[in-house]
């Protein structure tokens, strides 16, 4: 199981399932009491897929967390593993029963309240540069000696997430385009994710989540930092600060499942932008619950004797 993290919103997402599940307004108003704050309300402007603000964060927890209840409502099977992609850790843990989900709610609500408070006053971007080895990416990088400009995420071999100031970000997207990139793609996402001039941000989490029990998942989560499997309290949630501004090494993530001998993948959130990285990989059949109907497909598939 992978959970998506932010930047995926759009438009009417998890309509089929607003409209038929009551698990899934339970659980958004479990969530939006807890913060007092209406995501509902959130989730239905016309305009979400361009909102950047605290509260998208714990959006984007709150619908991985309801869809996971959704399948275990149907005693869906558990995944050998699960892995968050940087916010969708924190979903990950939840639902591998180590975090308490309004624990989680905390940290990632304070979270998104941190990082908007670092984008005050200054612009950042953050760009997707497809086609060019992370090698040539780290050499051109080398040059802006200020570390204005980082390897947020390493999603596949040929898709690098760079982050970081706004002019120094488009200098670094130009000397890609030279060096070969085929495309570069502006994200929705106004923050300098896993940057170092997130470490700030590293030190108020670390705070947090010292007031916060974290037991040992029953399903193992692979974290983002160094793609291991931490047991122990302390070792998740180091992991869970640093991320904050270290490299999401997703590709690895997946490579290590796959070394696994795992070929099954199951996205576990409002989108499928997990989903559509796996495709390029014909040996992984890569699913996704985004809507009622894929959820549905995706139950059938994994769980043979599923009877509607």
């Amino acid at each position: 199981m992978l959970f998506p993290g932010q930047g995926i919103q759009y438009n009417n997402m998890l309509s089929s399932f607003l409209n038929r599940e009551n698990i899934f307004k339970n659980t958004f108003q479990e969530a939006s009491e807890y913060i007092n704050f209406n995501l509902l309300n959130l989730m239905k402007n016309d305009s979400i897929e361009k909102i950047n603000n605290e509260y998208i964060q714990t959006l984007i927890l709150t619908s991985s967390i309801a869809i996971y209840r959704l399948w275990k409502k149907y005693n869906g099977k558990n995944p050998a593993f699960m892995s968050g992609h940087s916010l969708g850790e924190y979903s990950a843990l939840v639902c591998s029963n180590a975090m308490n989900f309004k624990d989680a709610l905390k940290v990632v609500y304070l979270r998104g309240q941190f990082m908007q408070k670092i984008i005050l006053n200054r612009s950042f971007l953050v760009q997707a540069i497809i086609g060019l080895d992370k090698k040539i990416i780290k050499k051109i990088l080398k040059k802006y000696v200020n570390k204005t400009v980082s390897i947020a995420s390493i999603n596949s071999k040929n898709q690098i997430i760079i982050s970081g100031e706004t002019l120094d970000v488009h200098q670094v997207s130009l000397d890609c385009r030279k060096k070969g990139a085929k495309f570069i793609l502006n994200l929705n996402i106004n923050i300098p994710v896993h940057n170092y001039l997130m470490k700030p941000v590293a030190k108020k989490i670390k705070y947090i989540l010292n007031n916060i029990k974290i037991k040992k998942p029953i399903i193992p989560v692979i974290n983002n930092v160094n793609v291991k499997c931490e047991n122990h309290s302390k070792n998740i949630k180091t992991a869970l600060i640093k991320q904050v501004y270290k490299t999401v090494r997703w590709k690895e993530i997946i490579d290590f499942i796959k070394s696994k001998k795992i070929f099954t993948m199951l996205e576990i959130g409002p989108n499928n932008i997990l989903t559509n990285l796996n495709k390029k990989n014909k040996n992984l059949v890569s699913l996704s619950t985004n809507n009622k109907k894929n959820f549905l497909y995706a139950f059938k598939k994994i769980n043979k004797n599923y009877e509607k």
